[in-house]
């Protein structure tokens, strides 16, 4: 009886430490279960805010497996991004021109370092002025381009532009063209841009010697203090502007209309203002 009591305390000895082994081991398991999850995760945000600013996928993971295990050698990372020795050095050396890694050369075997990821906030403010003075240098030569397009093309270019921009930008358009604008104006484009706004773009007209010939309602469209008026004849020429009155009654239509060049534009002033540029040589 005391042999089998005795025997008996050893099998649950035993059944106890086999649980609390097996009670480690998944702990120990799903702490790096969770840990391999969480990190996967961390790197997947990373990478997708890496992606955002302009790397490739490729290129942000090749940063993130830098930054956690530099310095490093190509072929060991190689390994980590699973892409060839090839690939892998043209990565690197793509990284080293955006300033996110560093060749150290002090050994014999070529490692490199991960650098501060601030730098590539300056690379995309430069990408972003380049696009910029691309944008300004292409609308300033896109007339041109335009023009030599209509020469052996007889389909018309329309530009469609819509919201508040719309009037400014056709404005815009103007001034770059260069040529005399003949326009009907309609009173509603006081409220599409504001006063000052409007005032301002049209100031440019006489800067730049464009003279404007208009049809307009023979009213005050918006209010100006009697001491800021000039008379409408001096302002007129100061303006290059010459006007054809009409009564307010003969044209209410929320519609702007004008050509210049080779172009007309139409405004259509609305709920969301409506604009576009139809430019052909016929």
């Amino acid at each position: 009886m005391f042999t089998l009591l005795h025997s008996y305390k050893y099998v649950n000895i035993i059944f106890s430490l086999f649980y609390i082994i097996i009670g480690v081991i998944y702990n120990y398991v799903n702490y790096i279960f969770t840990k391999l999850y969480l990190c996967a995760r961390v790197t997947g945000m990373n990478t997708a805010i890496l992606v955002e600013a302009g790397l490739t996928e490729s290129l942000a993971l090749t940063y993130i497996k830098l930054v956690e295990n530099c310095p490093i050698a190509p072929p060991a990372l190689a390994l980590l991004i699973e892409e060839s020795r090839t690939n892998t050095y043209k990565l690197l050396e793509q990284l080293e021109e955006l300033g996110l890694a560093q060749k150290d050369e002090s050994e014999k075997k070529i490692k490199y370092w991960a650098k501060n990821p601030s730098s590539l906030l300056q690379h995309v403010k430069e990408d972003q002025e380049q696009a910029e003075l691309k944008t300004k240098k292409l609308e300033s030569n896109l007339p041109s381009l335009v023009h030599d397009f209509l020469k052996h093309n007889e389909q018309p270019g329309v530009r469609y532009y819509q919201g508040h921009e719309a009037l400014a930008e056709i404005h815009r358009d103007q001034l770059n063209d260069g040529k005399e604008v003949l326009y009907f104006r309609s009173k509603e484009d006081v409220h599409s841009l504001e006063v000052e706004n409007l005032h301002h773009i049209r100031n440019e007209f006489p800067k730049r010697g464009i003279k404007r010939r208009v049809i307009i309602q023979d009213q005050l469209l918006y209010p100006i203090d009697e001491k800021d008026r000039m008379p409408v004849n001096e302002s007129d020429k100061l303006m290059l502007l010459e006007r054809t009155w009409i009564n307010p009654e003969e044209y209410t239509a929320p519609v702007e209309w004008s050509t210049y060049g080779d172009k007309t534009a139409i405004i259509s002033f609305g709920n969301e203002t409506i604009g576009m540029i139809i430019e052909s040589a016929q």
